[in-house]
């Protein structure tokens, strides 16, 4: 069998001679490596300086035209008011002034909304003509100026009518108050200035800046100067890629011409002159050829140290080796003295070092000699250590098992008791004699629990016993226990088995602390939860990660979250999502307010009835000493509020509209009947009189029905409900309607029971309510003439009366809302009828303090039906609900 050939080491001598020349190429390679390196960052930071100059040459095109825009919109309130008042000196005095401060125009107009223009500057041409009235109405520009209604910019186009210049026309709106056109002011801008300077600006090597319109014609190019026409770029390579990519910035190389060399392009979009581009060019060459010429030199320059490097580690390796082989051969001696027990030293010589470390091995030798004969020694005490140390350990070993039997979780729902209890069975196998604890009145042990009111007594009897160790447990403060052990008296105690003890009653004091301390927290934290989850406002906690940490179940019910499970509400997105389907707000709105400082925000939600809620969300910080954990979202019903204050306005103005007219009338006839100079008749005074009677009556009805609202409102609207024939008041009610409202009516009663119907109700309020409804029927009718139908029948166990009329009608779209407060469906019907729009409301809120209900249905234009509804109730059921609420 043929054994594999081992291959052959090679000597120190090429050892050295190979590290050193693989240490040099490598060093050299890693330096020309990085100075390729930085090439490379240097060809992309000159391609980085090219886009940021393209992006300066953007904002300054920009600014330029964005200076000249502002110097005509800023003059826009003063010549739109010199439009108004025909003040055309003035407006040529504010152009010219324009023209003055902004030379860059060549012309200036202001003309009507009709694209004339009216008054111009300058009134003569370089060629000294005299402008005339031009009309602009078919230029694009001014057709999208009719169409955006603000500022628009042009495409360049070659001037005419007096300058053969390359120009743009700014054109801004004059807008009346409705927000149509009433005229313009329109700008030609010169674009030389522009182009001299970005033809002057330093780009580099070779490098040249193109400026193009919205419609890709040539603002700037260098090679296009002084052209007599417009030149449109729409063909070329960078114009289609630009178009092609929908960026608004970007940078590649391109050939726009054949046979001309290829080009780095950067380019721009001007997003605020609609779509204007801008981009830098520079040849490729002018960057690549240094790159190239440096990576030719690193490779030679390599090349050239690998070859002086392999000569000179020849000569630095030869006198190293010799020395190192002298050392080889001692070592090769001692190995074989030291099997012998016999060797001899000797001095190397060769370099410092190595005659240095020839020396240290010898003393070297030396000390191993000696040291081998102590470590014999120690070996031999270390093994006796080694026993004693073991027994140490396993008795150690035990006592840490014991305490560690004793640690359990605190987070059990055991009493105190019990959890001693617990803690004292799980050590029982560790410990071999029986444990006893006295806390908190209790004497416990792993097998039973016992009270033990007297605690001092207890402990004294314990102590009077032999054979016992008591140990005190602190707790907390007025918190202290006792830890008693029955030891056996065939065994002695050691300091060490004190020493454990104490460790075990120290560990079973700490234990105890944590569970107290642990329900004493989940208590209070069961008490904040209470708190929070029984608030009447919503309460939401966010993390710094604007993730929900909490949120408590009023505020999740108010924004709809589905199914009110908080675990599912853990993202901003998701409340985003939750405030925008149930308040009418914007995305906007809330990135607003939650992004910002603002520290309310008030909300509003649709109701299916057509009613509305009205919330005001509130933020603010939540912090730990000084520093931010989160923060957090207050979010109240502030309905009741609103409600209050449109109650006030609407109060103001009714009591401003209603009141004037019969205060009026009083101040009036009392002021005639104050005239010193006149004798007035007895017929006239009381005329008077009666009218001032009315007007009172009228004064005390709005403020009757003020104060019902008021007590509806309030929740305090009282009734002292009877059992009353509902025939009676009916027929009582149609008795009150006064005679000037019956003319022309016919009001008729139906009673379709066998029987009297009696209902458990105010007669007073109830008489209220109908008299309410028969005055409206009568009131909201043109018929000529009007017919009024009342019913009263039973329903199930409801006793229904209904009122049935022939008038106008109400609508589909204000039926809803009839019983609103203030509410009026035909404002001039009702002032002219002295309606204040409370009658509705006041029989309901009566009708629901009798637990009762009203309804309404019509047909606009036949008449409506109202009915209201009385369940049958005894007397006992109002004894304690006789006070409405709200």
């Amino acid at each position: 069998m043929r054994t594999k050939k081992q291959k052959r080491s090679r000597s120190f001598k090429k050892e050295l001679i190979y590290s050193f020349v693989t240490i040099s190429l490598i060093s050299i390679i890693l330096l020309g490596v990085f100075q390729i390196y930085q090439l490379s960052s240097l060809v992309d930071e000159n391609q980085e300086n090219q886009t940021q100059t393209t992006k300066f040459l953007k904002n300054y095109v920009t600014s330029y035209i964005d200076d000249y825009q502002k110097a005509i919109e800023t003059r826009v309130p003063e010549i739109k008011e010199n439009m108004q008042n025909d003040q055309y000196e003035q407006i040529q005095d504010k152009l010219r002034s324009i023209r003055q401060t902004y030379p860059g125009f060549v012309n200036l107009y202001v003309g009507d909304s009709d694209g004339q223009s009216v008054v111009f500057s300058p009134e003569v041409t370089e060629e000294g003509n005299v402008v005339e009235n031009q009309d602009f109405s078919d230029r694009a520009y001014y057709q999208k100026l009719t169409e955006q209604k603000e500022t628009v910019i042009s495409s360049v186009f070659m001037g005419r009518g007096g300058t053969d210049q390359l120009l743009v026309t700014i054109a801004t709106p004059l807008l009346n108050e409705q927000g149509d056109i009433s005229g313009y002011i329109l700008g030609a801008l010169d674009l030389s200035a522009l182009d001299q300077y970005i033809t002057n600006h330093n780009l580099g090597t070779e490098g040249y800046a193109v400026v193009l319109d919205q419609d890709n014609n040539v603002v700037v190019h260098p090679n296009m100067g002084g052209r007599s026409q417009v030149v449109n770029l729409s063909d070329s390579p960078i114009v289609q890629h630009m178009n092609e990519q929908n960026k608004a910035a970007g940078g590649a190389y391109f050939t726009l011409d054949e046979g001309s060399g290829k080009e780095y392009i950067t380019y721009e979009t001007m997003e605020d002159l609609d779509g204007w581009r801008v981009w830098v060019a520079r040849p490729a060459s002018a960057i690549s050829n240094t790159y190239v010429s440096a990576i030719i030199t690193i490779i030679l320059f390599i090349l050239l140290t690998a070859v002086v490097m392999t000569g000179f580690s020849f000569i630095l390796t030869e006198r190293l080796e010799k020395s190192i082989r002298n050392l080889l051969e001692y070592i090769k001696e001692y190995t074989r003295g030291y099997k012998d027990r016999h060797f001899a030293t000797r001095q190397i010589e060769g370099p410092s070092e190595m005659e240095e470390l020839s020396r240290h091995f010898n003393h070297m030798i030396h000390e191993i000699e000696n040291n081998r004969l102590e470590l014999i020694q120690l070996n031999a005490d270390l093994e006796s250590r080694v026993q004693d140390r073991t027994t140490d350990l396993e008795n150690k070993n035990l006592e840490l098992k014991s305490v560690n039997k004793l640690i359990t979780s605190v987070s059990t729902d055991k009493d105190i008791a019990s959890f001693i209890q617990f803690c004292l069975t799980q050590i029982k196998s560790a410990i071999p004699y029986p444990v006893r604890i006295l806390f908190q009145g209790y004497s416990i042990t792993a097998d039973d629990i016992t009270i033990q009111p007297n605690r001092n007594q207890y402990v004294q009897e314990w102590k009077s016993q032999k054979d016992v160790y008591i140990e005190k447990i602190n707790i907390v403060p007025g918190q202290v226990g006792y830890f008693i052990v029955e030891w056996d008296h065939k065994k002695t105690m050691n300091e060490g088995n004190k020493e454990f003890l104490q460790t075990f009653a120290n560990s079973l004091s700490i234990m105890l602390q944590n569970k107290l301390l642990f329900e004493r927290y989940r208590n209070k934290h069961a008490e904040f939860d209470a708190i929070l989850e029984s608030m009447s406002e919503g309460l939401m906690l966010l993390n710094n990660d604007r993730q929900v940490h909490y949120v408590n179940d009023f505020f999740q019910k108010e924004i709809n979250w589905p199914n009110h499970s908080r675990q599912e509400l853990w993202h901003m997105q998701d409340v985003y999502h939750c405030f925008m389907t149930t308040f009418n707000v914007k995305k906007q709105q809330l990135n607003h307010f939650f992004d910002n400082d603002e520290d309310y925000l008030k909300l509003e939600k649709e109701l299916p009835a057509g009613k509305k809620k009205y919330y005001m969300l509130h933020k603010f910080l939540v912090m730990s000493e000084e520093t931010k954990i989160g923060e957090g979202f207050l979010l109240r019903d502030i309905t009741k509020e609103e409600e209050i204050d449109t109650l006030k306005t609407n109060l103001i103005s009714l009591a401003s509209h209603e009141f004037k007219t019969p205060i009026t009338n009083i101040k009036g006839s009392v002021e005639t009947l104050l005239r010193p100079e006149v004798e007035w008749d007895a017929a006239f005074q009381t005329e008077l009189l009666e009218g001032v009677h009315e007007d009172i009556e009228r004064i005390q009805h709005l403020v009757n029905d003020w104060m019902d609202i008021s007590k509806i409102e309030s929740g305090t609207m009282y009734v002292e409900p009877n059992h009353i024939r509902a025939d009676d008041v009916i027929e009582a009610s149609i008795d009150q309607i006064p005679e000037s409202l019956r003319e022309d009516a016919v009001i008729t009663f139906s009673n379709q029971n066998e029987k009297s119907q009696y209902i458990y109700a105010d007669k007073h309020r109830i008489q209220q309510v109908l008299i309410n409804l028969l005055t409206n029927a009568l009131r909201y009718n043109d018929e000529a003439k009007k017919v009024i139908r009342v019913t009263l029948q039973s329903e199930g166990e409801e006793t229904v009366i209904s009122v049935e009329d022939n008038g106008i009608g109400i609508s589909n779209n204000h039926i809803e809302k009839i019983f609103n407060r203030f509410y009026q469906v035909d404002v001039t019907a009702t002032r002219r009828t002295g309606g204040t729009g409370l009658g509705l409301s006041i029989c309901q809120g009566i009708m629901e303090a009798h637990h009762g209900r009203m309804e309404v249905s019509s047909i606009p234009g036949e008449g409506s039906i109202f009915k209201l509804y009385f369940s049958e109730r005894d007397g006992d059921s109002f004894e304690t609900e006789n006070l409405y609420s709200g």
